[in-house]
């Protein structure tokens, strides 16, 4: 008989240690993680600020890779147009490479018909974008600022899928600028529009992306 009830008794005793185990798993009532060895908290399913160890992710960090992988996918889109057109015969001919821009510009236009303004300026990234912006033109004066926007002609309206307006200077972009803002690969390139900064592919001249009211207003 006393076997019997030491062996409940040991029984039972595994069975609250395992119970306890998994609780543990489960987030803290605090807030604090669980031990090392729990699984995924609740709240890293519920709310993807928080990693598997439920500690905040850097959400600039998390912004820029989610930026970057937009990136990336645009590439895709750009390398797939350019296996759709015929390749330069004369580098130096400069009617062939207007031809080649524009069929390239086309054919990425079309595989991007539903094209919307944040495809790839990452909604998650763009008050960094702008703050960055902004905080670079607080150090420029007033004659700086208004060198480096480009007005637009009137009547025109630059948009995400069209071309780059032939009449705009494709002006310089701010060294200092560039230098702050995430690194873009060879096929891309930052440019101001009026407030607006923009990304334009540089071998079709096609604007990709828009973000508006991005540059302060510079008094006239």
């Amino acid at each position: 008989m006393k076997k019997i009830l030491s062996a409940s008794i040991a029984l039972a005793t595994c069975f609250t240690l395992a119970c306890g185990r998994v609780d543990s798993a489960q987030p803290r009532a605090d807030g604090a993680p669980g031990p090392a060895n729990a699984t995924v908290p609740l709240a890293a399913v519920n709310n993807p600020t928080v990693n598997a160890d439920g500690q905040p992710i850097n959400a600039q960090g998390a912004a820029t890779l989610e930026f970057k992988k937009r990136i990336d996918a645009y590439i895709k889109i750009h390398n797939d147009a350019e296996g759709k057109v015929p390749n330069l015969k004369k580098t130096d001919d400069p009617q062939e490479i207007s031809d080649r821009e524009k069929a390239l510009g086309q054919m990425i236009m079309t595989l991007r018909a539903n094209a919307q303004p944040g495809d790839i300026f990452a909604p998650a990234y763009q008050p960094y974008f702008v703050k960055i912006v902004q905080d670079d033109f607080k150090g420029r004066s007033a004659a700086d600022r208004k060198a480096i926007v480009a007005e637009l002609p009137a009547k025109m309206k630059v948009d995400i899928n069209t071309v780059y307006p032939t009449t705009l200077p494709l002006e310089t972009f701010p060294p200092a600028l560039l230098r702050k803002l995430p690194d873009l690969p060879p096929e891309l390139e930052y440019r101001i529009v009026a407030r607006s900064l923009i990304l334009r592919d540089v071998k079709a001249n096609l604007i990709v992306d828009i973000l508006r009211d991005v540059v302060p207003t510079i008094p006239s």
